[in-house]
């Protein structure tokens, strides 16, 4: 689900979210609870002021968020990446 998010420079200088819409609904970031990426994609847990936490991915290249995942409470999401061997 494609969302609109506004962000404020984080680390190193990238946008991280602050505040979110879904729809009409304007949801404040209290916290970012955990951020990762991978080749495409950064993405980042937060919590909302309505207590809920949602995954959040953005695609620098395009400048799109998504909405990957809404949770009740905080549950740490990883995608699986397979492990490289040398």
């Amino acid at each position: 689900m494609k969302i609109c998010v506004y962000g404020c420079p984080g680390r190193g200088g990238q946008a991280e979210p602050h505040v979110f819409y879904l729809g009409t609904r304007r949801l404040p970031v209290v916290a970012i609870l955990d951020r990762w990426h991978d080749a495409a994609h950064r993405y980042f847990e937060v919590k909302a002021d309505d207590g809920r936490c949602f995954l959040l991915r953005h695609a620098p290249v395009t400048d799109h968020w998504e909405l990957a995942g809404v949770y009740r409470t905080h549950r740490p999401y990883r995608p699986r990446v397979a492990a490289i061997r040398a």
